[in-house]
């Protein structure tokens, strides 16, 4: 008797069980119209008859995502013409301010975002945070869809709310192939962001050295400074990037310019412990007499950090207290 008790039981929570998976179910279909649904699975038939049956192309869902959205992100290229075709607005944006184009420009959907960008897709507008396609392109290394867009009208020289440039992410992310297209159409290479920082600075202070190269031989002065005078060996050693500053003194780098607060790179390099930098910019010329700001020699910071390795290195290149 227990025994049939129980299993009624269970039929009935599995029955109450079911019944609330498929209401939800249910409830999300509600959610997102059909033909958001077929769109972004890229059923051309269904989406056609749909729009011919009179179904609005510009439906959105909850989140205010069209179905040329849906279409887009999932690169269903033949879907969003048809849209486009029927009325849909290439420049809807969702509620977090992403467009069609967005979705294409950051998954690198190039015949998509071209399609888009021919119906009037505007590659200027941006989300809610202040990014636009060809910033979210740049980041992610897609120099095509730069060029893309760039071609259709992007301004080149555009920056994010922070006051970066797409050219400073790119050199930031160490994406050579989009540097040189930004470069190739005109981006500022002296450009600064709020705090005057440039895109050389950025390729030096994440170790990007094909970065730097490419803006050095394009015309990056090599000692320029941000406003807290640190130049791009400055960042570099900062950031104990050996390869970089390798690259920057061949390049002309001085190697003994003082920061806003009055400190030699190789006071900086001791500082951090890194005995390769030290090495480097001992060879380099860096002056193991010179002192900062408070008076204090490279050799002092050196007994202080009581690393032999390197209190030997600036004993033999002739360092003082």
């Amino acid at each position: 008797m227990k025994y049939n008790l129980v299993k009624k039981l269970v039929r009935y929570l599995a029955f109450v069980a079911l019944s609330f998976v498929l209401a939800n179910i249910a409830f999300a279909e509600e959610d997102i119209p059909y033909l958001l649904t077929v769109s972004g699975k890229g059923d051309l038939v269904t989406v056609r008859a749909l729009l011919e049956g009179g179904t609005n192309p510009n439906t959105r869902d909850l989140d205010a995502v069209t179905a040329l959205m849906y279409a887009a992100r999932k690169d269903k290229y033949e879907v969003v013409k048809v849209l486009l075709d029927k009325g849909a607005d290439p420049n809807a944006k969702d509620n977090s301010g992403w467009t069609a184009l967005m979705l294409a420009a950051r998954k690198n959907y190039l015949k998509t975002a071209e399609a888009l960008l021919k119906k009037g897709a505007d590659p200027a507008l941006r989300d809610v945070s202040g990014w636009s396609a060809m910033g979210m392109a740049a980041t992610s290394g897609y120099s095509e869809m730069v060029g893309l867009l760039i071609e259709h009208g992007m301004d080149v020289n555009t920056k994010s709310d922070d006051g970066k440039s797409v050219l400073m992410y790119a050199a930031k992310s160490g994406d050579v192939p989009t540097v040189k297209v930004l470069l190739a159409h005109g981006a500022l290479i002296a450009d600064r962001d709020r705090l005057k920082v440039n895109a050389l600075m950025y390729a030096a202070r994440e170790g990007n050295v094909a970065a730097v190269e490419a803006l050095i031989d394009a015309g990056a002065k090599v000692d320029d400074y941000d406003q807290n005078k640190w130049t791009a060996l400055s960042w570099a050693v900062r950031k104990k990037k050996v390869d970089v500053v390798q690259t920057l003194v061949a390049k002309g780098a001085d190697v003994n310019h003082n920061d806003g607060e009055g400190t030699p790179p190789l006071q900086n390099a001791v500082l951090n412990g890194d005995a390769p930098m030290v090495a480097l910019l001992i060879k380099s010329g860096a002056n193991v007499k010179a002192k900062d700001q408070y008076g204090l020699s490279a050799l002092v910071y050196a007994l202080k950090g009581k690393s032999p390795e390197i209190v030997k290195m600036i004993k033999d290149a002739g360092g003082n207290y």
